[in-house]
């Protein structure tokens, strides 16, 4: 799975330290490569949990899938999704992929460092991000 996006939304009124919203791509899952997936508390066993669904499955889904992307920090998905409504679903992947990839240009070793710590390090309170 490619990670495309995850961010940690809490504190929230009922989630004080973890509620980490994530948006991958799944391609040894060809027919339906986009996952959502969701981690609060302490993680899946405690509650949370993933689904992976096909471009045709996402307006049925429950789980709003724009604004899934927009807590996983990759609000640009949803945006490349609805500016391409007539794509098919391996280019569209292609894109996203492609997109995600701009991103990851190389940069300096430190601003590689700095990149890691905001992606891997996620503070909380009145001076948190």
């Amino acid at each position: 799975m490619i990670e495309i996006g995850s961010r940690n939304n809490a504190p929230t009124p009922q989630r004080k330290t973890q509620d980490i919203y994530l948006f991958h791509i799944d391609l040894s899952r060809p027919d339906t490569p986009f996952c959502f997936e969701q981690s609060i508390g302490g993680g899946h066993c405690e509650q949370g949990g993933a689904v992976w669904l096909a471009v045709s499955g996402l307006e049925a889904w429950p789980g709003e899938w724009r604004l899934h992307v927009q807590k996983s920090g990759c609000g640009w998905v949803a945006e490349l999704v609805e500016g391409n409504p007539g794509v098919d679903q391996a280019t569209l992947v292609s894109m996203i992929l492609e997109c995600h990839a701009e991103g990851a240009k190389p940069v300096g070793r430190w601003k590689a460092i700095a990149g890691w710590f905001k992606r891997n390090i996620h503070f909380s309170g009145r001076y948190g991000v």
